[in-house]
């Protein structure tokens, strides 16, 4: 007998069971569906379908490390679409779900924003979690001005007059912002609210906003704030006004009248910009040092030190020597001191004073004993006094500089300055041991979501990674090489992070050509990334092209030597590039003796300067040629090159 009771708990039973079906298979899936649901996801996401990417990332199951992170691709996708309600629903769920994510306080930040004007109190709340987290400065600050915001459009609407504490208490993150970013994306905004707020700003805070207002290129409401301060505390920022509007008359005008007095309440960035403006209308290195020197002459300001480091800069050779000495002697603990007395040390080598040099070197060493220089002075005190102990401490100290370079080569006797070998090609790889099977890192590299990657970790040598990964050779390289600098202590030459600082892009093409020239294959490696940071289309503000900038006058006439077609736009091919770079550094070389100090000095130089220099000179080794040559850029490149050569070396020689 047919019993409908049980039939209907029957159907019932299993629309309980579909409903629980369905909400596990949202809850839990196995990682291989989701990786696979990410990965589609990511394609349409970068193919510009939003709309089925948005989809795609909201079917990855919660308990996914992935979740967190396709939440935050969601709210992406939606700002796309210009759907601010999903963009700030999907928000809050990674807000809610995953509080602690590393993504939620950017989250946070992004949906405080949204919400800025109809719902403040929520976006106080947001933007008070972010400025209290560990986020970086920038967000902090932010954050903070936009608590500051609404606590004033608040008491602005409120009709009640504030207390004197609740006014000062709402400026504090105002002044912050501005103090601590008087050029950043919100500045003119602070400036503007914190204006808003309250008219009967003091001096020093309405410097602050129309410092603000300059920087920001609103010569409009920063002169109208100028016109309330007294001209002897912002005729810098006026100065600039002027500049930004390319009224050089009346610019220069205020600057010839009040840089002729003790004026002390101009700040030293204010100052140093309007000097900059100054010097930016000319375009001549002789027209730059006359006016410089005209205007020392007649500066009274105490920060004309800066005045003196520029014309310094701008001089002709045989006037570095005393005007550098001068600005030490005059201002021996100033801004440029380091600077000034380090131009003067190498002067005093150029000059071969070595007794001066030696004196200066032990002063210098004491004051600046952690300045980047530092490697270039101990080396010529361990070689004036033949300090072995010192050139190896140099290896150790700063293993990646041109000077541990030197130091090597003067220990072990060699004489030519490279050594032959080949180099062992080891491939860019990620630079530290690989994260956990479960660790959301790990996740988002089984994806390929470098994007995300660069935003969950804050390691600059793994951003860089992403970038190569990226095929973003250049950015990879300089991200990698300024990350090494800041490091107290270099790793050992093992160390995977060297491959992106030294990575050996193109290096089939360099082995190939350097072998048939007979070159060094890692200097070749140092030429490429040192003039190009490995940039195919590269150009030079003179027309250097392509990864070894090559003129193209200089290549076609290389090109035509060896019986080569040659079309000015092959340049930016590697594989040219490479090969007339290589023929033209072996004819340099063969034409400078087979020395490769000479060849590299030519490549930059020019052959007939090298050649000028060599018989003129007054030197007894290589490190007195360079120090000798007169051309500050050729010796730095020299430097750059032998010291990637070295790099190179150490990192790959098999």
């Amino acid at each position: 007998m047919f019993n409908f009771k049980n039939v209907t708990r029957g159907i019932f039973i299993l629309i309980i069971c579909l409903g629980i079906g369905v909400t596990f298979s949202k809850i839990y899936q196995p990682e291989a569906k989701n990786i696979k649901v990410y990965k589609q996801a990511l394609r349409d996401y970068e193919n510009e379908n939003y709309s089925n990417s948005y989809f795609l990332f909201s079917k990855v199951a919660a308990v996914s490390s992935l979740k967190p992170i396709a939440l935050y691709r969601q709210a992406m996708c939606a700002k796309n679409l210009g759907d601010k309600k999903s963009e700030l629903k999907v928000y809050q769920q990674l807000i809610n779900y995953y509080p602690q994510h590393k993504l939620s306080g950017e989250a946070r930040y992004n949906a405080g924003q949204l919400i800025l004007e109809e719902n403040p109190g929520l976006a106080y709340r947001y933007f008070d979690k972010v400025s209290k987290s560990d986020m970086e400065d920038g967000y902090k600050y932010a954050s903070e001005y936009f608590k500051a915001r609404i606590t004033a459009t608040k008491i602005r609407y409120s009709g009640k007059k504030p207390s004197d504490r609740k006014i000062k208490e709402v400026e504090v993150p105002f002044r912050a912002y501005l103090e601590k970013y008087p050029d950043g994306r919100l500045a003119a905004n602070v400036a503007r609210t914190w204006k808003k707020f309250n008219p009967k700003l003091s001096k020093s805070d309405r410097i602050l906003i129309a410092r603000a207002y300059t920087l920001s290129k609103n010569n409009i409401d920063a002169m109208n704030t100028i016109s309330t301060i007294p001209e002897k505390d912002v005729w810098a920022l006026k100065t600039l006004v002027y500049y930004s509007r390319r009224d050089y008359k009346n610019g220069n005008a205020l600057l010839d009248k009040w840089i002729k007095q003790q004026n002390k309440t101009v700040s030293r960035k204010d100052f140093n910009r309007v000097i900059d403006g100054y010097v930016a209308q000319y375009t001549e290195f002789s027209d730059k040092y006359k006016i410089l020197s005209t205007l020392l002459n007649s500066a009274k300001d105490p920060k004309k030190d800066y005045i003196w480091n520029l014309k310094c800069k701008y001089s002709p050779e045989v006037e570095k020597y005393p005007c550098y000495n001068g600005l030490y002697n005059s201002f021996p603990t100033g801004d440029y001191s380091r600077n000034a007395m380090f131009k003067t040390f190498s002067y005093s080598l150029k000059e071969r004073n070595y007794q001066k040099s030696r004196s200066l070197a032990n002063t210098y060493l004491e004051k600046y004993s952690n300045s980047k220089e530092a490697p270039m002075v101990m080396f010529w005190v361990a070689k004036i006094d033949n300090n072995r102990d010192m050139f190896n401490n140099i290896i150790k100290q700063y293993p990646d500089s041109f000077y541990a370079y030197r130091s090597f080569w003067i220990t072990k006797g060699l004489k030519s300055a490279t050594v032959r070998g080949q180099l062992k090609n080891k491939p860019v790889v990620y630079p530290y041991k690989m994260p956990g099977l479960k660790s959301t890192l790990y996740a988002l590299m089984c994806v390929n979501d470098y994007e995300m990657i660069k935003k969950y970790s804050d390691d600059k040598f793994i951003e860089s990674w992403v970038e190569y990964e990226n095929g973003n050779y250049t950015t990879s390289m300089i991200i990698a090489r300024d990350a090494m600098s800041k490091l107290p202590e270099k790793p050992n030459k093992s160390d995977l992070r060297w491959r992106l600082v030294y990575p050996q892009n193109y290096f089939a093409q360099v082995k190939k050509y350097a072998s048939q020239t007979q070159n060094n294959e890692a200097l070749i490696m140092a030429i490429l990334r040192e003039e190009s940071s490995f940039n195919t289309k590269a150009q030079s503000g003179v027309g250097a092209m392509g990864l070894m900038q090559l003129m193209p006058d200089t290549a076609q006439d290389v090109a035509s030597r060896n019986k080569i077609s040659l079309e000015t736009i092959y340049l930016v091919n590697p594989e040219i590039n490479i090969k007339l770079g290589n023929l033209y550094y072996s004819e340099l070389k063969k034409g400078l003796g087979n020395d490769d100090i000479s060849a590299v000095a030519a490549y930059n130089g020019g052959i007939g300067a090298v050649t000028g220099w060599k018989n003129k000179l007054n030197y007894s080794d290589v490190d007195e040629f360079i120090i000798q040559i007169p051309y500050e850029e050729t010796q730095y490149y020299i430097e750059k090159i032998f010291g990637s050569y070295w790099n190179y070396t150490r990192i790959y020689q098999r």
